[in-house]
């Protein structure tokens, strides 16, 4: 139990950044999703092989969580989008532009096919080392940074093609 608090405590903020970022910093949200994760954490303490780091671990089982959430998210905005007035849309128009490009961003980096989606997020999100990110999943560091660049030539791409922005 000790020991697993002093995980807590040293790793917390970290996941909870990665949380930030998967969640387009939706404070709430990631709070309860770091907690979450924990939890899972917590449960499954005991399978824990000692194959990656601690961080990496701990960012798999974040992943998981928010995947999970946008699941349960996704079924939930079907049901409520088939009740917007049409006055809650005018609402929405007025976000802002660099809240839009980040949005959009974000859509961009889901489009992408595993593992680059993964190889992304990781290293956005987690600021993961590509040697990280190759434990993690199991591919060779040079593989890791190949489908990173390949990714966000991607990425570049569909937002100049789709939104007309220069990244």
């Amino acid at each position: 139990m000790k020991e697993f608090e002093k995980i807590y405590f040293e790793y917390y903020s970290d996941v909870r950044r990665f949380l930030l970022c998967l969640t387009g910093y939706e404070v709430l949200t990631a709070d309860e999703l770091t907690q979450e994760t924990f939890y899972q954490a917590f449960l499954y303490f005991d399978r824990f092989r000692g194959e990656c780091q601690m961080r990496t671990w701990l960012f798999q089982i974040a992943k998981n969580v928010y995947g999970k959430y946008v699941r349960k998210e996704i079924g939930q905005r079907q049901t409520a989008e088939s009740q917007i007035k049409l006055s809650d849309v005018a609402d929405v128009a007025e976000m802002t532009e660099k809240n839009e490009q980040l949005l959009n961003l974000r859509k961009a980096i889901r489009q992408l096919e595993e593992p680059a989606r993964s190889v992304v997020e990781y290293r956005i999100y987690s600021e993961l080392s590509y040697s990280e990110i190759a434990k993690l999943m199991k591919i060779r560091e040079g593989n890791a940074s190949v489908i990173f660049n390949r990714a966000k030539a991607k990425i570049r791409k569909y937002m100049k093609e789709v939104y007309q922005y220069e990244i």
